[in-house]
C-alpha cells in the first residue's frame, strides 16, 4: 500500500485533536451497487497508472450505476495540472485540507459530506487525509481493501499484484450478495 509522509506536528495534531473514529450514531446499510442511489469513488493519483485504474472503475462502476461520483486526490500537487489534462474527475491536493488535514476546499468538503448509500475506495487508505475523509463519511457502506485500521464495513483481501479490473470485479461480486 502507497503512503505519504506529512508533517509530523500537524499529523500528531490532527491525530489528537480530529482522531479516526466512526461517528457513534452511523448506522451501517449493506447496498448493492446495482440498487445504491449514489455511489462515491475515493482514489488517489500517484502515477499514470492510478489514474488509469480509477477511470476504468469509474466506467465500470457507471455501466452498474449512473449516479457515481468520483474525487481524486493528486499526491504530488505541482504535478496537478497534468493530471487535469488527462483526466475528467474532480481533483484536489494537500490545498484542500486544513492545518488540521480536514477537507477545507469546496470539492473535498462536498464529497466527504455526501450522503452515499456505496462508498468504493480504491487506494486511498494510505493516505491520512482520505483515511480521515472515509472515517468521517456519511456513506451508508464502505467498501475498500483489507489492510489493519481501516474504516471500511467491507473490506476485500486481494493480493498487492492484483489489478484494478479484479479488484472491481470482487467488490461486483460481494455487493450483489447483499438484497
Amino acid at each position: 500500500m502507497k503512503t505519504k509522509r506529512y508533517n509530523p506536528i500537524r499529523l500528531k495534531l490532527s491525530q489528537m485533536f480530529v482522531g479516526e473514529h466512526d461517528d457513534a450514531k452511523r448506522v451501517v446499510v449493506p447496498c448493492a451497487l446495482q440498487r445504491a442511489k449514489s455511489v462515491g469513488l475515493l482514489f488517489a493519483v500517484a502515477s499514470d497508472a492510478d489514474l488509469a485504474d480509477a477511470s476504468l472503475v469509474f466506467n465500470q462502476m457507471r455501466n452498474v450505476n449512473a449516479n457515481v461520483q468520483a474525487l481524486g486526490y493528486v499526491v504530488n500537487r505541482k504535478e496537478l495540472p497534468k493530471y487535469q489534462q488527462q483526466s475528467y474527475f474532480q481533483l484536489i491536493t494537500d490545498n484542500d485540507f486544513d492545518f488540521l488535514l480536514r477537507p477545507k476546499g469546496v470539492m473535498a468538503t462536498n464529497f466527504a459530506k455526501s450522503q452515499f448509500d456505496v462508498l468504493v475506495d480504491l487506494n486511498s487508505a494510505g493516505y491520512y487525509p482520505l483515511r480521515q475523509m472515509l472515517y468521517n463519511s456519511g456513506a451508508r457502506f464502505r467498501v475498500g481493501r483489507y489492510s489493519d485500521n481501516q474504516p471500511f464495513d467491507l473490506m476485500i483481501s486481494i493480493g498487492d499484484d492484483r489489478d484494478a479490473k479484479y479488484y472491481f470485479e470482487q467488490i461486483l461480486f460481494y455487493l450483489q450478495k447483499f438484497n
